[in-house]
């Protein structure tokens, strides 16, 4: 009797230790099985647009401290960045060049001290790209559109603690002089650069042209007959 009261005391240990070690693997696969129903979204999240990408810092002293700015190196465009931030180190206030983060910015520069100047690429106007040009004034780090699809932004100079300077493309053959209030974004001033060709003057290019060649072809036809 004293036997079979042993064996009954092993079979129920054993039978413990079996339903331990059936329960420990239960919760093992649950934990295996959860992750492999998570590693999708985790590889989606890591070959998002942006995080694939290597990120550079500057810091920017102003009136009113330091403002850091970030901004996205694109692959295979040197001149185009992504996702431009600009941080207050006093306030930590942030602003964004681009409500989208991947859209393309090109020209990201100073304006003197006052602010930051870019274009958001937006579209296409037939084979011309065509961008916002887009203003962050410091230190307050307010953001302002002041043109929009336009083809080409030029030179942009500070004027004083208030204003800045710019020539603004809005067509390959139609640009403006403005100056800008850097405050409140509004263009103050604007004056036309006539850069286009009147059809009086390239007729007058054409005739030009057709006259000189006339006239080379009688010189050309008078000194062969003198040759001869």
């Amino acid at each position: 009797m004293r036997i079979v009261r042993l064996l009954r005391r092993y079979n129920q240990v054993a039978l413990a230790i079996v339903l331990t070690w059936a329960l420990v693997a239960a919760a093992v696969l649950s934990v295996l099985l959860w992750k492999a129903i998570q590693e999708p979204n985790q590889f989606e999240e890591w070959e998002s647009p942006i995080e694939d990408q290597r990120v550079n810092g500057e810091e920017i002293e102003t009136s009113e401290g330091i403002i850091t700015a970030y901004k996205s190196e694109v692959p295979g465009d040197d001149e185009a960045v992504r996702d431009v931030r600009y941080v207050s180190m006093s306030t930590g206030n942030v602003v964004r060049v681009a409500s989208d983060p991947t859209a393309l910015i090109y020209q990201e520069k100073p304006v003197g001290d006052i602010g930051r100047a870019a274009l958001i690429k937006t579209g296409m106007r037939g084979e011309t790209p065509v961008f916002d040009f887009v203003f962050v004034s410091f230190p307050d780090l307010n953001r302002f559109t002041i043109a929009r699809e336009i083809d080409a932004l030029d030179t942009t100079q500070q004027l004083d603690d208030d204003t800045f300077s710019a020539i603004v493309w809005d067509e390959a053959e139609n640009a403006r002089f403005i100056i800008v209030n850097a405050r409140t974004g509004t263009i103050e001033l604007a004056r036309s650069l006539d850069f286009q060709i009147s059809p009086k003057a390239v007729t007058d290019l054409q005739d030009a042209v057709e006259a000189a060649a006339i006239e080379a072809v009688a010189a050309a036809n008078d000194a062969a007959q003198l040759a001869r």
